[in-house]
This record gives C-alpha cells, sequence and structure tokens, in this order.
C-alpha cells in the first residue's frame, strides 16, 4: 500500500511531526505580553488553505482535498484520504504607546497535524444506477492542533515612596493546550451537517518575582519573593456545523448543475458554533524567599488544588458565491461570548468579540491531469480580517484589544504517481493591541503539507 517513496517520507513526517508537537513549545524566543491575560493567546482551528483567506471562508470553504475543521460540515465533501501537517513562523515588533519602549519577539512551531478519510462514497452510487443505497457521503478526521499559549516575559521596576526603594516585578509564563479532535461531516446532495469532538490537555506556568534591586541600609537583609502556579488543564469541547449548497447553470440562469461540472456557479451558505464548556484545572502553588545573606526559604506548598475555567460559546456564519474549480468570494462573520468566562485565578475582565473577515480564491485553471502550463494549476488565495479581541487593559478606562490584518497565499500542486499533494504557502500581516498601551505589529508565514490519496482503504474486488 504504501510502496512509493512520497507515501513513506510523509507518513515519516507526519510521526515525527506528532512527537516534536506535544513535547516542544517553540523553537524560537517567544514574547507576548498579553498572553497573560484569559486563557493565552488563541490558536486558529482553520489549516493554511483557509488562513489564506483571512478567515473569509470559515463557514462555507469545503474541498476534496483537504479539511475545514472550523466548519466540520466541510467533511462530507471530502473524496480523497488526506495527511495535512502545518507549521508557522511568526516575527513581532512591541511598542509601549506611554514609554515608548520597543522590543522583538520570534515564533515558530508546528500548527497541525490531520488525518482525514471519506468512509462511504456516495458519488460511485451517483454516478452508477446499478449501485444500491443512500447516496450520503461521511468523511471523518483525527487531529492533533494546539488550542491556546501562554508565553510572556515581562518587567516591570517602580520606586516605593513610603520605603524608598526600588522594586523590580518580573513576570513570566510558559505553556501550551492542546486539543485531540475527531470530526465527522454528512452530505446529502446538497445539504452538509458535522460534529467535533475535542480533548482539550496541557500544561501551563507562571511565574511572578518580587527583587529588591538595592540591597543597601536597612534592605540588606530583607527577602525577595517568587510565586509559581502549575496549572494542568482537562476538558471536553465539541462543535458543529452545517452548509447548504445551491449550484446555478453555466448561463448563470439558475439551472440546476453538476457540482462539478466546470463553468457552474455556486452558491454556498453556513454556519458553525462550538459549545460553552467547562475545563477543570489542577494547580500547584509554591512560594519561596530568598535575600542576600539568606539561603532559599520555601514558605508554602499547596498541590493538586481543584478549580475550573470556563471557554465561551462561540458563534459564526458565512457565505460565497464562485465558479466552480475557478474561483470563489466568501464573507464572514463570527462572535464569542468570552462576557461570561470565570476562572479560579485572578484575571482581567474579558468582553465579547465581533470579527468580519473577506476572502477570495482563484485558479485560472484547476485541471490535475494536465501539468503542461504549472502557473495556470497554482490556487491563489486572499484575505482581510478586522475584529475585537477578548483581552482588556485598564489605563484610566478599561479598554478592549483590537485586531485586524491582511493575508495572501496560494497552493502549489505536486503530482506523484499513485497520489496527489499540495504545498501551501501563506503570508500574514497583522495587528493586535490597544493606541494607549502595548501595540503588536507582526509577519507570519504559514507553511502546509497536503498528501492525498483515493485508492487507500478500499477494499479490492480481486482477491
Amino acid at each position: 500500500m504504501f510502496h512509493s517513496k512520497p507515501h513513506f517520507y510523509f507518513l515519516v513526517l507526519f510521526l515525527l511531526s506528532i512527537h516534536h508537537l506535544t513535547q516542544a513549545q517553540s523553537f524560537t524566543r517567544r514574547n507576548s505580553p498579553y498572553s497573560r491575560y484569559g486563557i493565552g493567546d488563541l490558536y486558529p482551528k482553520g489549516f493554511v488553505p483557509l488562513t489564506n483567506t483571512g478567515g473569509g471562508l470559515n463557514a462555507t470553504y469545503s474541498s476534496f482535498f483537504d479539511v475545514n475543521l472550523v466548519n466540520p460540515a466541510s467533511l462530507g465533501k471530502l473524496t480523497f484520504t488526506s495527511m495535512e501537517v502545518g507549521t508557522f513562523y511568526k516575527y513581532s515588533r512591541l511598542r509601549e504607546q506611554s514609554t515608548g519602549l520597543r522590543a522583538e519577539a520570534n515564533d515558530g512551531n508546528l500548527s497541525y497535524l490531520s488525518f482525514s478519510v471519506p468512509v462511504t462514497r456516495s458519488w460511485e452510487i451517483e454516478r452508477d444506477s446499478l449501485k444500491r443505497g443512500v447516496p450520503i457521503q461521511w468523511g471523518i478526521s483525527f487531529s492533533l492542533l494546539p488550542h491556546s499559549t501562554v508565553a510572556y516575559d515581562v518587567s516591570v521596576t517602580q520606586t516605593i515612596a513610603e520605603l524608598g526603594e526600588e522594586i523590580q516585578y518580573e513576570y513570566k509564563g510558559r505553556g501550551t493546550r492542546f486539543r485531540i479532535n475527531w470530526g465527522n461531516g454528512f452530505r446529502y446532495k446538497r445539504f452538509s451537517a458535522g460534529f467535533n469532538l475535542g480533548i482539550l490537555f496541557g500544561r501551563t506556568s507562571y511565574n511572578n518575582t518580587l527583587t529588591f534591586t538595592d540591597k543597601e541600609d536597612s534592605f540588606l537583609y530583607g527577602f525577595d519573593t517568587e510565586y509559581t502556579s502549575l496549572e494542568d488543564a482537562k476538558g471536553f469541547l465539541w462543535d458543529f456545523g452545517v452548509q447548504y449548497e445551491h449550484e446555478f447553470g453555466p448561463d448563470g440562469k439558475g439551472k440546476r448543475a453538476n457540482a462539478d461540472k466546470k463553468g457552474a456557479y455556486k452558491l454556498v451558505i453556513g454556519a458553525y458554533g462550538t459549545s460553552g464548556a467547562n475545563v477543570k484545572l489542577s494547580t500547584t502553588n509554591r512560594y519561596r524567599r530568598y535575600g542576600l545573606y539568606y539561603t532559599l526559604d520555601t514558605v508554602s506548598i499547596r498541590e493538586e488544588e481543584n478549580g475550573s475555567m470556563s471557554l465561551p460559546v462561540e458563534l459564526g456564519a458565512g457565505i460565497s458565491f464562485g465558479q466552480n474549480n475557478r474561483w470563489r468570494l466568501g464573507l464572514n462573520y463570527e462572535t464569542q461570548l468570552w462576557g461570561g468566562f470565570s476562572k479560579t485565578t485572578a484575571s482581567a475582565p474579558l468582553k465579547n468579540t465581533n470579527l468580519f473577515a473577506l476572502g477570495f480564491q482563484w485558479s485560472p485553471k484547476l485541471d490535475m491531469e494536465n501539468y503542461r502550463n504549472y502557473i495556470n494549476k497554482i490556487i491563489y488565495r486572499w484575505g482581510a480580517y478586522y475584529g475585537s479581541d477578548p483581552r482588556t487593559i485598564r489605563n484610566t478606562e478599561l479598554h478592549q484589544l483590537s485586531k485586524y490584518g491582511m493575508t495572501f497565499g496560494f497552493g502549489l500542486p505536486v503530482k506523484t504517481k499513485d497520489s496527489q499533494a499540495f504545498i501551501n504557502i501563506g503570508l500574514e500581516y497583522g495587528y493586535l493591541g490597544h493606541h494607549t498601551a502595548i501595540e503588536e505589529h507582526f509577519f507570519k508565514v504559514n507553511l502546509g503539507f497536503t498528501l492525498n490519496e483515493k485508492n487507500w482503504f478500499i477494499r479490492s474486488k480481486f482477491r
């Protein structure tokens, strides 16, 4: 079954990636100050082809070749067995408006692993009158991807007037929560529905220290303090989604056309949602103190204290229109109800979010059987998004963070002897922050690999 070299190399890469994704946090120095609040920075559920459209096709995207986990209904369109691996690199420039201080940060890691299979083959029933059965297409997907991450290193120096002493506060946090996901999508004619079931797990660490910077006079024998918290999260997540396609004839007069027919037009409406979830937390807290003339003293340790945090309800909807195998234009809206977020440990208040996205995908001539003019086989993608982030900062008033960005990418088809593959490359420029606090401008490179095979997991007709 795996006799060809592309299959073998991709399988080895896939297995090695699973180990790397669960063991490594980041291969570069990362500093995201806002990840200190809420549950940290959220990772997108969309894979590279979807993020290249800026999220504009989140609700309506579906493909024979790859997976849209944002709307699991898309799995009902899957025709090929698909193995997908994604990775990213992110460069950020941070600037604090009040002080003018600047900093740079780098980040990079694997972003997802996925293996998807079409369980039933409804297209055979639809095309062969001798076959019997209900033409329901069922696709499943098994994925491992990061859910949220904490990565900050912030230092603040203050002078306490009552003491006449300068004190340095250091705040550090590290850790990633992961999601193991099982997706299911079902398609019957023009209507599709699906759901995701996921397990959330991971450990994050938080470290706060207070240091007297000038060890003189009365503070010569003073204590510096350190507070460390290790937090393990475990929870169950589920998502759902629906899609409906309406097909038009090539003449644009509303005549019904085959969904795969070249020149046919298609209108797609989609919606998706995520349930609110209660995640269990097991926390170990340690308080220590030390000084210039004192050895390290552990004041207290509290192990495996039980707590919880609530994740918000998420709702999204979108519409797209396009021509089969050529182009599609989509608009997407998404809201997350973070206003009801709660966590046993103290956290800044969070607010509900709104996000608008516009996405476009175009291929001059998507014909997988003809590679004479390769430029015409490339899939080009554009996108833009604008909205709010749930985290807030307080200066004289409480401000909610904003975010926006633009994306561009393309999919490079690679034809092998027994399979079809894609190399998906994406570029993203984005902004996160508020003009009265820290502003982050970032540039991100996304790289994804997809290997498809149509003949796997098919029982032989001759033995």
